[in-house]
């Protein structure tokens, strides 16, 4: 049950959070820090990080611990779900899932909880016994089920002293066994030396010291513990490095010496806040390992020497909804249920990607907002944001501050709880006024016209179209058709569309005879260059041909699209799938996300599958994936995913047999336009010379798979004019050639 991981580096970027540090190690000046989902080494005398993700072969599970071997010089690292990932000092990654397919440990008793090295192994301590590690092949030895009659039993620690081994259980006791016997898979081999629970063992002074669940510290000799430290709050980790024994609080940590004298203290404070789940002292420096801060550094234990060594990244690796133009993107992170439920509610700050930095609004300064679940960029203005809040009403951001939080009492937005502010805010898009449109669930006004100037509202009454506004939990998302007039998506009544010219309102909906939506459940809509409308539902996904003939129907229709499946039986596209979201890239094709099958990339119509972005195939960490955002400025893909942000670079394809199906997209470009134009099908190592009409080399590349992207400038010195352009492409051998045209249009 090996794996060995692919590295996707070439094609994404992993923009995952290091704030959350579940463990850490110090070895030689390097810290190797676990956070949610993805490890990084920091170098103390540099001053420098590096991440290892998804995209270096990391599985992208919740991680649970972290041990690096100087001797072998591997870095091992355990996830709750039993998976145990090898890092190769080349940062190549084996994937070990043995324990994860193992259908008789409980699926919530497979985490690695410690590794600890002794000779040529690695004793792994787990959720249902120990592991045998052998170093010098890289494989599994044997299993100990050290339980009454060898059940399983969880194992939270394990150290070697002399000729024994001690083990540490939360409810079983402390164990001990003759390290060097060749029977440890019989469970009589492993005496009980003490019952009651223990949250760890460790070696201090040459002694063997247990961490208790009743918070206190003791040694162990002959058949006896002596009670060495009552901590006066609940421990979250303990830890020894060379003569200190730290032990950790939420917000404390303490340094013991041999003796188990108190040395030096460290706690949270007004100016620097923190949460702790685990710390170390090292070399003089304190540092912490914390829930929401990240990697600490405390110079001299000193908190006013406090610097974070975590790499940049955003607040949390639960990104809600995203939102990208022109090399700018924003992520807030909700959210609201399946049933568009905001509770519990959470309250998390504002993260914005520029030019490769990360800048962090905190919850602090977010005007008590909370259930942050959609972003809308001014187009006229990329530094004013508008934020809706599905509990709290509408956030202002100008300059990275926030500025306004409008809900009753300086705006037209409504509550659906009278006399409290509930108000319900999701999709929002800006008209060619300068207006924003924006969708307040849940009452019958619920499509408002926002005017960012006055904060005034132009409200329009739903009444007609939806009998019982409040009994529809939530409304979507909004697009624009080509004439300005408004679709949305709804939770019970499919798609509201309003004219613009007349004030009329329609709805599209039902089953069947109906408007033919598999569910009136409408979760996205997208309105792509062809002005149709691309719905995504609970159940599938449709198309409406002409968004703005709808108002002229008597029944407007949604259409499956069909396609051939391998076999040539036809088939509905993303049958009964859930759709999170649907965007359209510059070459109006369809990039879609659902809640279980990760993402899907498609022709413009539908009809072929360029991509299908899945955890065992991509760095995504989950196929569960709420938001998507283009970026058409230079082909960013963002996924917004329950454990993580992603970023994939493209459109490249494999190497084609011929060059029979050369295409070049966007074509034409068309003006205003800024983005990378994409010619797919090539063969491998294809010769693609880009000439203007008249001969004029303007660019060349030799592809590497089977496509290339042009960034419309000659040889990247300026933007190549309009006109058409002659693609000449000749295969490696020089025996197969083609010629495609495009046209530019600036």
């Amino acid at each position: 049950n090996l794996v060995f991981a692919q590295d996707f580096n070439s094609q994404w970027t992993a923009h995952y959070s290091f704030n959350t540090i579940a463990d850490f190690q110090i070895s030689e000046d390097i810290i190797y820090s676990a956070a949610d989902n993805a490890v990084f080494l920091y170098d103390i005398s540099t001053d420098s990080n590096e991440a290892i993700t998804t995209v270096n072969g990391l599985s992208g599970e919740a991680i649970s611990s972290i041990y690096y071997s100087s001797v072998y010089d591997l870095i091992f690292i355990g996830y709750d779900n039993g998976t145990i990932e090898v890092v190769f000092n080349d940062r190549t990654v084996r994937t070990f899932v043995d324990i994860v397919n193992k259908p008789t440990i409980s699926p919530n008793q497979k985490s690695i909880n410690q590794f600890y090295e002794y000779q040529n192994k690695l004793f792994i301590a787990t959720g249902f016994g120990v592991i045998e590690f052998n170093l010098d092949n890289i494989e599994f030895g044997d299993t100990f089920f050290i339980g009454p009659g060898g059940s399983q039993i969880e194992v939270s620690g394990v150290v070697v002293l002399g000729n024994e081994i001690f083990v540490s259980t939360p409810s079983n006791g402390l164990f001990s066994a003759d390290v060097n016997s060749t029977n440890l898979v019989d469970f009589n081999s492993w005496n009980t030396l003490v019952a009651g629970g223990f949250l760890g063992v460790y070696i201090l002074n040459n002694q063997i010291v247990v961490w208790q669940n009743n918070n206190t510290i003791s040694t162990y000799a002959n058949g006896t513990l002596s009670l060495e430290i009552t901590n006066p709050t609940l421990i979250s980790d303990v830890q020894v490095l060379e003569d200190s024994l730290i032990i950790s609080s939420a917000q404390t940590s303490i340094s013991y010496d041999t003796n188990f004298t108190q040395v030096a203290s460290i706690s949270s404070s007004v100016e620097n806040t923190f949460v702790l789940n685990t710390s170390l002292i090292y070399n003089g420096n304190w540092y912490l390992g914390t829930q929401e801060s990240g990697l600490l550094e405390i110079s001299n234990i000193d908190l006013a020497n406090v610097d974070t060594l975590s790499p940049e990244g955003p607040l949390s690796n639960d990104p809600f909804a995203l939102e990208a133009n022109n090399d700018d993107l924003w992520v807030v992170y909700g959210d609201y249920s399946g049933s568009y439920n905001p509770f519990p509610l959470k309250q998390r700050g504002i993260s914005r990607l520029t030019s490769d930095n990360w800048l962090n609004i905190p919850k602090e300064n977010v005007l008590g907002a909370t259930s942050l679940s959609y972003i809308t960029i001014n187009p006229n203005d990329p530094e004013e944001v508008f934020i809706s809040s599905f509990q709290d009403g509408l956030l202002r951001v100008k300059d990275n501050v926030v500025t306004n939080l409008y809900n009753t009492t300086n705006s037209g937005f409504e509550t659906l709880v009278p006399g409290e502010e509930v108000v319900r805010l999701n999709g929002s898009i800006f008209n060619r006024s300068g207006e924003l449109w924006v969708l307040n669930s849940r009452i019958d006004n619920g499509l408002k016209l926002f005017d960012p100037e006055t904060a005034q509202t132009t409200n329009i009454n739903l009444s007609s179209v939806i009998s019982d506004t409040s009994a529809d939990l939530g409304f979507s998302e909004i697009e624009l058709d080509r004439s300005g007039n408004v679709f949305f998506g709804t939770f019970l009544n499919g798609i509201i569309g309003y004219r613009i010219s007349d004030g009329k309102l329609i709805r599209i909906s039902g089953e069947g005879e109906g408007a033919n939506l598999p569910s009136n459940n409408v979760q996205t809509i997208e309105i792509d260059q062809n002005n149709q409308i691309w719905v995504g539902t609970s159940q599938g996904i449709r198309v409406i041909f002409n968004a703005t003939r709808t108002f002229d129907e008597s029944n407007p229709q949604a259409e499956q699209i069909i396609i051939l499946d391998d076999e040539g039986v036809p088939q509905e596209l993303l049958f009964d799938q859930f759709i999170t979201d649907i965007e359209v890239d510059g070459a109006n094709n369809k990039w879609v996300a659902t809640s279980f099958s990760g993402v899907f990339y498609l022709s413009a119509d539908g009809q072929e599958t360029f991509q299908h972005f899945t955890t065992a195939n991509s760095p995504l960490p989950s196929n569960n994936v709420l938001d998507i955002t283009v970026d058409d400025s230079n082909g960013a893909v963002f996924f917004a995913t329950e454990k993580g942000l992603l970023e994939f670079k493209g459109v490249a394809t494999g190497p084609t047999e011929n060059l029979d199906k050369v295409i070049a997209f966007p074509n034409p470009v068309r003006p205003g336009y800024n983005g990378l134009v994409t010619i797919r099908g090539l063969t491998a190592r294809a010769n693609v010379k880009i000439t203007d009409i008249e001969g004029n080399l303007v660019y060349e590349e030799v592809s590497d798979g089977g496509s290339i992207q042009w960034d419309t400038t000659a040889f990247g010195r300026h933007k190549v004019a309009s006109g058409v352009y002659l693609i000449l492409i000749t295969g490696e051998d020089a025996t197969e050639t083609t010629v495609s045209k495009l046209l530019i249009v600036r």
